[in-house]
């Protein structure tokens, strides 16, 4: 009976996604800080006594039923901030957060490195081709010229498709003063902001502005394998979080100079590792992004009752329309749009 009830309201609150992403990670710094607290960890000049870990009697028993339920509760209180947490790490710093003044900085670092990129990935490298009485070493020589061009451009040519362009700034005619770029500070925010740019762009829509309104009509596997790879996302950059709270709150046993010392290091090394996972499973999510765009673009427009275009230009001209319309702030009535007002609706048979 026990075990339906604790079935039950876990896949009230999310299933398995809920241990994961809200309980596991908070258990996990948590724990560890009471084990290493309770084991002496934190006095310099003191051995380990693991042995003082274990519950002693019923207070600590308690103590510990206490301690799992405080970190249930946490995951409950936490699980409206999930969104919140991964625009964390995508470099969402607004004022008054402490880390804002840091986003000058980190802009211009990643526009450096996607300028760089872009240009080495852009560059004609022309190798002189060998001459009809080359050596043998000669001919080795200008393979590997060849190879070395090949993989330079290659991997620029990755970093590049990274970050999103500018492309959008330039054709909305948007002061520099106002939005000097696209570019997000954190490199899994460009990711992401690059996969919500390619995906919607190429159609005229803003993704940000009608997914709400085309994700009814995504079908069920698409949405599944969308949802699955958002909460890989959101997952790992949870523990990425976690793993770097963890490694500050250890810090202190840097002081003992021994094995244990290197906790805060492993810590810190997990929470980069979490990270790269992070950035790893945003580059398979603008992927799916992108196919949901390329496989129901038509059902947005389709959906407000309006004629399908029949050529790629008048299909850009009509969502960029829609997006125009739909985008927040618009608050102008449909019959004073300037160029959606005067398009003839088209219903479906027996509508």
């Amino acid at each position: 009976m026990l075990g339906g009830l604790v079935s039950a309201s876990t896949e009230a609150l999310g299933g398995s996604r809920f241990s994961l992403l809200n309980v596991l990670p908070a258990t996990v710094v948590v724990t560890a800080v009471v084990v290493f607290a309770r084991a002496g960890a934190y006095s310099p000049n003191e051995p380990l006594r693991f042995d003082h870990v274990l519950p002693e009697g019923k207070r600590d028993a308690l103590a510990i039923a206490l301690f799992g339920l405080a970190a249930l509760l946490c995951g409950i209180l936490l699980r409206p901030f999930e969104t919140a947490l991964v625009q964390l790490l995508e470099g969402y710093w607004a004022s008054p957060s402490p880390i804002a003044g840091l986003v000058p900085a980190t802009v211009e670092r990643h526009r450096r490195r996607r300028d760089d990129a872009k240009t080495v990935a852009e560059f004609d490298f022309t190798v002189p081709p060998p001459g009809a009485n080359s050596t043998l070493r000669e001919l080795a020589h200008h393979d590997r010229r060849i190879s070395r061009v090949v993989r330079m451009k290659s991997r620029a040519e990755k970093v590049r498709d990274t970050y999103p362009t500018d492309d959008r700034l330039a054709a909305e005619h948007l002061e520099a003063a106002a939005q000097p770029t696209d570019l997000l500070p954190t490199l899994l925010g460009n990711v992401l902001r690059r996969g919500e740019r390619v995906a919607g762009d190429r159609y005229g829509l803003d993704m940000m502005v009608v997914y709400p309104r085309l994700y009814p009509h995504i079908s069920d596997r698409l949405e599944s394998a969308v949802a699955r790879q958002f909460e890989l996302i959101t997952s790992t950059a949870s523990l990425s979080i976690s793993f770097g709270l963890l490694s500050l709150a250890t810090t202190p046993l840097l002081a003992r100079l021994d094995p244990w010392s290197a906790a805060p290091l492993l810590a810190g090394a997990l929470s980069l590792l979490a990270y790269r996972g992070a950035i790893t499973a945003s580059r398979g999510h603008s992927r799916l992004l992108a196919t949901v765009f390329d496989l129901h673009r038509f059902d947005l427009a389709k959906a407000m009752h309006y004629e399908l275009p029949g050529n790629p230009r008048a299909e850009y001209e009509l969502n960029k329309d829609i997006t125009d319309f739909l985008r927040p702030g618009s608050v102008a009535p449909l019959r004073d749009h300037e160029t959606l007002e005067s398009k003839d609706f088209k219903h479906p048979d027996g509508a």
